[in-house]
Formats: C-alpha cells, structure tokens, sequence
C-alpha cells in the first residue's frame, strides 16, 4: 500500500497531512473524485469558492516537493 496525500489550491493551499494509504493509483483517482465531489457538494458559499479555479493535487508528501500523481481542475467561467 502507498500512502496519497491531497492537497486543494484554490488561491490558497490546504495541505493534506494525514493522507490516505490506498492500494494504487486507480484508488487514489477515485479518492480524488470523492473529495471534489464533497467539495461541490458544499455549494458556492463554501471555503473553496473564493477563486473560481481549484484543484485537488495527489501526491506522495504531506508538503511542498512530493511526487505528483494526478490532478483533478475544476474551473468556473461566468
């Protein structure tokens, strides 16, 4: 098992410093897709929606260096 950490920019970065110890990077593509699911799921009026662009980074640090995974982008245009 390898352990993933998420980390979500949005103009601000939240690092994720427990991560997840997942079997392979498939798992963690879903694991990915939940928490941004979540994210939508708070609304306009949540933290993440000061910027209109964020993202949820994979990776395998808990801070600034690790190896990255994947990138899930989310964006808005109005």
């Amino acid at each position: 098992m390898t352990r993933f950490f998420f980390h979500v920019h949005d103009g601000i970065t939240i690092f994720d410093d427990v991560g997840l110890e997942l079997p392979d990077i498939a798992a963690a593509q879903a694991a990915a897709i939940e928490l941004s699911s979540k994210i939508l799921n708070d609304g306009a009026e949540g933290p993440l929606w000061q910027d209109l662009t964020w993202r949820v980074e994979v990776t395998d640090s808990p801070g600034i260096g690790g190896q990255i995974f994947l990138v899930v982008n989310f964006s808005v245009t109005t």
